[in-house]
């Protein structure tokens, strides 16, 4: 496992994907200036910022950055002939897929905690701490918004981030699935981000099977702490872990079964 996690940290993909993260966490200070924050009337302070920039990594950086990375991890490694190097050592393929796995949860919590640091940070810089964390939508009356006390809100970003590791870890498994499935990283990462496209469609289209989608448990946080609904957020949480555990045993199967040799 630790190999796994050096080599993650070693390319140059994951620094891209930090310095885009940083980028966008500039994007509130962008909107302030502009006026588009005070046009749509929405509340945020320094609180709610980390909360704010989490949909958007959640739903868009970071599925990528599985993505790219899981192709590169699995498809690129074997296209290469790397990905037989590390079971030259009493290593099974069960037990590097799992250390392949819990390296990208660690580089994942990684980038979480520093988008957490960055938004924190800039976000009192640009609008100030608050005297409360008010969650508002753009389609919500500040009477209508989430409000929670400081050390509720706090609590709260923080629960929100390292629950957010779990459907996007049960998201990395569809994707290694797919990574054992071709040959091509090109190829799973074409198809990963069309697979994505297709579901956020259909979810919109079809809003009853919504709830039964992998990419629905992104909103986890959101539907405990947002809509607070115990009942919508436990189906997501199981059919969540499901999709995890179904895609994680179905790329076992592939590995146990895949030819190494390119």
């Amino acid at each position: 496992m630790r190999n796994e996690v050096y080599k993650m940290f070693k390319t140059k993909k994951i620094y891209v994907f930090m310095l885009v993260i940083l980028l966008y966490n500039f994007l509130p200070s962008l909107e302030q200036v502009m006026g588009t924050i005070d046009e749509a009337g929405v509340v945020i302070n320094g609180q709610t910022t980390p909360f704010y920039m989490l949909n958007f990594m959640i739903t868009n950086i970071l599925p990528l950055f599985i993505i790219i990375f899981m192709a590169d991890m699995i498809t690129g490694e074997y296209v290469q002939g790397t990905l037989k190097l590390p079971l030259l050592h009493p290593v099974s393929r069960t037990k590097l897929l799992a250390a392949k796995a819990i390296a990208i949860s660690i580089v994942l919590l990684s980038l979480l905690v520093f988008s957490l640091i960055l938004s924190y940070v800039l976000g009192t810089a640009i609008f100030g701490w608050g005297d409360q964390f008010i969650y508002q939508e753009a389609d919500q009356t500040i009477q209508e918004a989430t409000t929670y006390s400081t050390s509720q809100g706090i609590i709260i970003t923080l629960s929100s981030y390292l629950l957010s590791i779990y459907p996007l870890l049960a998201f990395g498994m569809l994707i290694m699935f797919l990574a054992l499935l071709f040959n091509s990283s090109g190829v799973t990462a074409g198809i990963s981000i069309g697979l994505i496209i297709f579901l956020s469609i259909l979810g919109e289209v079809i809003e009853a099977i919504r709830p039964y989608l992998i990419i629905n448990g992104f909103a986890l946080f959101n539907i405990l702490f947002v809509e607070r609904d115990i009942n919508y957020f436990t189906i997501t949480l199981i059919v969540t872990t499901l999709y995890g555990i179904i895609f994680y045993l179905g790329s076992i199967y592939l590995f146990q079964n895949k030819d190494l040799q390119y």
